[in-house]
């Protein structure tokens, strides 16, 4: 025997299975691409103006806290500089990107139909 379930009234079906929660409504892709779009400006606005000092060089110090002095001037100090601006670069990408819901819109456009 199937038991019987105790799901509230009206629920009088052999083997009854409930519904699954319905899907939240989904946010069109004409307002994904916008977002995402200005959340990539927004992203090398602020690239721009970090790397043409017009914020100040705060963003350098701890670049400069974590290279010794006397790598000032050498290869090891322009590896490190890269190396940091990479890292900058990164972390700017993935708030930028989290901002801009880009990976819903990667998903939604090129998962397959």
């Amino acid at each position: 025997h199937t038991p019987r379930l105790a799901d509230g009234p009206g629920t009088w079906a052999y083997g009854h299975v409930a519904r699954p929660a319905e899907e939240p409504e989904r946010t069109p892709i004409r307002q994904l691409v916008s977002g995402a779009l200005i959340s990539l400006l927004a992203g090398l606005l602020l690239w721009s103006l970090l790397w043409n000092m017009y914020l100040g060089a705060f963003w350098l110090w701890p670049l400069y806290m974590f290279t010794p002095d006397s790598w000032r001037g050498s290869m090891p100090s322009v590896v490190a500089a890269y190396v940091y601006y990479g890292i900058v670069v990164v972390v700017m990408l993935v708030v930028f990107g989290r901002l801009g819901r880009w990976a819903e819109l990667a998903r939604r456009l090129l998962a397959p139909r």
